[in-house]
């Protein structure tokens, strides 16, 4: 036998089922929803901030770097200027090592290393799955080979200003050491600013 079609519709019209629904409703799934929404905003929320950090830790690793070649070209341009005499020039190399040892420590200190745990921090932040991502890898490890080759772009020139065979001539061997690293150095800068906005753009992802 059918069903009364009324009386179907006159049940669910009842005032105590609406109550208990509008109860489950209430009870289930409007705090669900609203903890699906709280988390997706935190999410969002510690990606936006994870990626404010990747920039600030490029500025503060350039920052630093540069330092180091600023120093080196100081004391280049200033030898090229004034001609100091053997003794003097030896005092200003021993100045210049300990100038540089002490940039390089600072540098060391984070230089190296803030970009290391990304993947495992995009795991967290549910950008990427629990294996890791590919991309995010290879953004990564480009972004270490970048700085790396910085690092090195500059290490010649700044041996040989400490070394016994330095010399101030203008347009000499070491000058044109100077030259070729401040050319190598634009390469990677240029390199580097795309490197950063897609570490930025990785974490940039997500519901």
């Amino acid at each position: 036998m059918a069903e009364d079609p009324k009386g179907i519709l006159s049940v669910l019209r009842h005032p105590l089922f609406l109550l208990i629904v509008g109860s489950v409703i209430g009870s289930f799934l409007i705090p669900w929803i609203s903890q699906k929404n709280d988390k997706n905003r935190v999410l969002r929320e510690a990606r936006l901030k994870k990626a404010v950090e990747i920039v600030d830790n490029n500025t503060q690793t350039l920052s630093q770097l540069n330092s180091m070649v600023t120093r080196l070209g100081i004391f280049h341009k200033d030898n090229i200027r004034l001609k100091p005499a053997p003794a003097k020039l030896i005092e200003l190399q021993d100045k210049l090592a300990d100038d540089m040892n002490r940039h390089y420590a600072e540098f060391e200190r984070n230089g190296w290393w803030w970009y290391r745990s990304l993947n495992d921090q995009a795991v967290i932040l549910e950008i990427v799955p629990p294996g890791g991502s590919d991309k995010l890898r290879n953004d990564v490890n480009a972004y270490a080979d970048n700085i790396t080759q910085t690092v090195a772009a500059f290490n010649d020139f700044w041996h040989k200003c400490l070394s016994k065979e330095y010399d101030f001539e203008e347009n000499g061997k070491v000058t044109q050491i100077e030259n070729k690293m401040n050319e190598r150095l634009g390469q990677l800068a240029t390199e580097r600013v795309r490197l950063v906005n897609n570490l930025v753009q990785d974490f940039s992802v997500g519901p």
